[in-house]
């Protein structure tokens, strides 16, 4: 599934294939298992879950995913959760990251910190 450039969407976008954001995009989406690419020019606000996230254009929001790649003509606002984190030089890139191998830390952590 591929948007237009001049395409605006508002709501929640559920999908069981890959999705390309060309437009402005509002919401939230969901591709578990799939592919999400921010097209450059794209404009995204969203709590984005995916199995992989490539952005070349502009996102704000969360991103869950097993890999996050953020290109070279990328403005990211986001905290981020993913297992693998690229970013290009020449992005720009303001918010968190949390690795799988952080959540995993922090999980060992607080079984360690409970009563027994």
């Amino acid at each position: 599934m591929r948007s237009g450039t001049a395409l605006v969407i508002k709501g929640e976008l559920i999908a069981s294939e890959d999705v390309m954001i060309d437009g402005l995009f509002e919401g939230t989406i969901d591709v578990k298992g799939h592919n999400l690419v921010a097209a450059a020019g794209s404009r995204v606000h969203a709590a984005v879950t995916a199995r992989t996230v490539t952005v070349d254009g502009y996102l704000e929001g969360h991103i869950t995913a097993d890999s996050v790649d953020i290109g070279p003509t990328a403005t990211v606002e986001a905290n981020v959760i993913a297992k693998h984190f690229a970013l290009e030089e020449g992005a720009q890139f303001k918010g968190a990251v949390n690795t799988e191998r952080a959540r995993a830390a922090g999980n060992i952590a607080r079984h360690r910190l409970r009563p027994q």
